[in-house]
């Protein structure tokens, strides 16, 4: 449970943890790899030409949290995690 306990989470590491457990969940119910943000997805989008939102995101996420890149960001993670073993 949330609480000032030994171990217990600040607000922003859990908002943290539910924007990313929620950008996964969105990104495999629209029938996307199932370690992959919706961040990701899109600047993969990007890199093969397709129509993405990657514009949107890096702006709402620099508009956020002053994060530039983002979904280049989140594409990397997740091609090293996935790649590099």
């Amino acid at each position: 449970m949330y609480g000032s306990g030994c171990g217990a989470l600040s607000m922003k590491q859990y908002l943290h943890r539910v924007g990313l457990a929620s950008s996964v969940l969105i990104n495999v119910l629209l029938g996307g790899h199932s370690n992959q943000t919706f961040s990701a997805r899109n600047y993969e989008w990007q890199r093969q030409g397709r129509w993405n939102v990657v514009g949107l995101i890096d702006a709402a996420f620099w508009f956020i949290s002053g994060e530039a890149d983002h979904c280049s960001t989140s594409w990397s993670y997740w091609y090293v995690r996935r790649n590099v073993k």
